[in-house]
């Protein structure tokens, strides 16, 4: 083999080491979302690296004290502060974000 082929070769291990570096650092999973169920509803809370960052009794952006009425709708909510936050956003949600992801909630 010559020496171009051999530094080729070195090279695209290299470069194939440091994708499959790169891809696995970006699935680490940095967020965890814990739905919980009371008497009156749901309501989730957001951790990083296992610290609580939010506790988010009530629907967000909703008058009053409402509760989620399912996990599933809970979890829509929860799912999109997450990406906000993946996406460096500040998580705000607003009452368009609720209507489009069909949250039932009173305005």
């Amino acid at each position: 083999m010559t020496h171009l082929m051999k530094m080729t070769r070195y090279i695209t291990i290299l470069i194939l080491m440091f994708i499959t570096y790169a891809c696995s650092k970006n699935s680490q999973k940095v967020f965890d979302i814990k739905i919980t169920k009371t008497e009156t509803g749901y309501y989730y809370d957001i951790y990083k690296k296992n610290k609580i960052i939010i506790h988010q009794p009530n629907i967000p952006a909703a008058v009053g004290e409402q509760k989620f009425i399912d996990s599933i709708q809970c979890n829509k909510i929860a799912k999109l502060v997450v990406e906000k936050l993946e996406n460096k956003i500040f998580p705000t949600i607003t009452i368009e974000e609720l209507k489009k992801n069909n949250i039932q909630f009173r305005y």
